[in-house]
């Protein structure tokens, strides 16, 4: 399978053509213009600026950009009007399948994934337990969690009352398992690694009859791993749906047993007895989420990583000649197997500071974001994830321009 061409709308009017043509040191190809069919320029009307990301699938830039299918089939869903139950059986069903889980279900996130799997694994589908929440008196409330899996977004464990109990070692979790013990969590990836290997942190939850949860939101590209993910063996594993799957951006995936899936739907909407009921997903992303896992799921990582090669090629070819400059393909990781461009130059001959860069940047017009890693050493880096075909000419262009300013 091979990527469809598809330029984002909400480019045109924004490009001058003078980014298009030649540019000071070097004639390089003219990108393609996106063609807008008539309608309203809403984006221009609110006064909000579109900018080109080649930052990466970030919630704060949007997430990932959607493939035209899974835009095809959320249009599809928005003009015609089925019961939610039935739609979310349907669509739980077709995913569990495609990707070999006992059940599945979408979410409107990740972090709305792990609020009702947690909640899931408190209550047990306890009606009176699930009133209750997020008093949590009288029921299970402790949630396992190492040390090193610590992170910014830990907070969605806590949302429905439970705490979290800090382990270091094997021997830490057989000590702190009690009569309150409702879950054991596992982060992936992390970058300070574990101190328990997910295999042995899955065998002790076993052991211990303790339901083990994982959060593996951001392993997507490639989709496959959401496949290897469920096989590993966790009793729930969530994914993100609006970054490396490529789906709605408000949705997730919600993955594992069928008890406990089951339980988790009851603590999201319609239920109006559960602790996410604002966590609503609409008909369109359900839809959506169901054809970008096809759809990830159709598109190997070499085609991924093929994709992603050229569009870094086409930035490259555009900078490689100017003195100073010099720019490397790098491999994220054995878990994500992301793709990134990094762009470094000698400050003695491109007169120009890291963050100087990035703001040159965000000012142009049109406005590109890109990565600085601060602590990496203020690595420059480009990811291809959003990057329309077309856009990386531009991108390039435009990173040409801003160097030979202060060369």
């Amino acid at each position: 399978m091979t990527y469809r061409r598809a330029i984002l709308k909400s480019l045109a009017g924004v490009l001058p053509f003078s980014l298009l043509g030649s540019v000071s040191g070097g004639e390089h190809k003219k990108p393609e213009v996106p063609v807008l069919s008539p309608g309203r320029d809403y984006f221009k009307e609110l006064g909000v600026i579109p900018f080109i990301n080649a930052a990466g699938a970030y919630s704060a830039y949007g997430g990932a950009r959607m493939r035209p299918e899974v835009v095809d089939a959320m249009r599809y869903a928005a003009t015609r009007k089925v019961k939610m139950n039935q739609l979310h059986d349907a669509v739980g069903k077709q995913i569990a399948t495609l990707v070999g889980s006992e059940a599945a279900m979408v979410t409107s996130g990740a972090t709305a994934s792990i609020v009702l799997g947690t909640a899931a694994c408190m209550t047990l589908g306890d009606e009176a337990k699930m009133r209750q929440l997020p008093d949590t008196a009288h029921m299970k409330n402790e949630i396992i969690i190492q040390v090193k899996h610590r992170y910014t977004y830990d907070r969605a464990l806590t949302v429905a009352g439970a705490t979290l109990v800090e382990v270091e070692s094997e021997q830490d979790v057989l000590d702190r398992v009690n009569d309150r013990t409702a879950m054991m969590f596992f982060l992936k990836p992390t970058q300070q690694g574990d101190d328990i290997a997910a295999q042995d942190y899955i065998a002790l939850a076993r052991e211990l009859g303790i339901p083990c949860f994982c959060d593996a939101a951001t392993t997507t590209p490639p989709a496959n791993n959401v496949i290897e993910g469920v096989n590993e063996g966790f009793d729930l594993i969530c994914y993100s749906g609006g970054k490396g799957l490529r789906g709605p951006y408000s949705a997730g995936l919600l993955l594992g047993n069928k008890d406990l899936i089951r339980y988790a739907r009851r603590h999201s909407a319609p239920n109006d007895l559960s602790i996410g009921r604002g966590m609503k997903v609409s008909s369109e992303e359900y839809l959506g989420m169901l054809v970008a896992l096809e759809s990830s799921l159709n598109v190997t990582e070499e085609e991924d990583f093929l994709y992603k090669k050229q569009r870094f090629t086409n930035i490259t070819e555009q900078i490689s000649d100017i003195p100073g400059v010099t720019t490397k393909v790098f491999e994220s990781d054995s878990i994500t197997n992301e793709l990134y461009l990094d762009i470094d130059w000698d400050t003695k001959v491109v007169k120009l500071s890291r963050e100087d860069f990035i703001a040159e940047l965000r000012r142009h017009n049109p406005s590109v974001e890109i990565r600085l890693l601060l602590f990496s050493g203020g690595r420059i880096q480009l990811s291809a994830t959003v990057m329309a075909d077309g856009e990386d000419m531009i991108v390039g262009s435009i990173i040409r321009k801003v160097l030979l300013q202060f060369s």
